[in-house]
C-alpha cells in the first residue's frame, strides 16, 4: 500500500485540526483584551473546540468507509 493511500488526509486535514484548536484557543487569549472576559467565555471556546473536533471525526470515519466501499 503506498503512503499516498495510507495517510489519505493530508495537509487539508491538517489545517483543519491546527485551526480547530487555534481557533477556540485565540478567542480565549484575544477576548479578554476586549474587556470580554468570563468562565463562560471560556467554556463556550473549550466547547467550540470540542465540537470542531467531532465534525472532523464524523469526516474521518466517513472518508474511511468511502474507502472501503462501504458509502458510494
Amino acid at each position: 500500500m503506498a503512503h499516498e493511500e495510507r495517510n489519505s488526509h493530508g495537509v487539508g486535514h491538517m489545517l483543519k485540526m491546527t485551526l480547530a484548536c487555534i481557533i477556540p484557543f485565540a478567542i480565549i487569549l484575544i477576548l479578554p483584551f476586549f474587556g470580554v472576559s468570563s468562565k463562560w467565555t471560556t467554556f463556550g471556546a473549550v466547547g467550540l473546540m470540542i465540537f470542531l473536533h467531532v465534525l472532523m471525526m464524523k469526516d474521518h470515519f466517513l472518508s474511511h468507509d468511502k474507502h472501503k466501499g462501504g458509502i458510494k
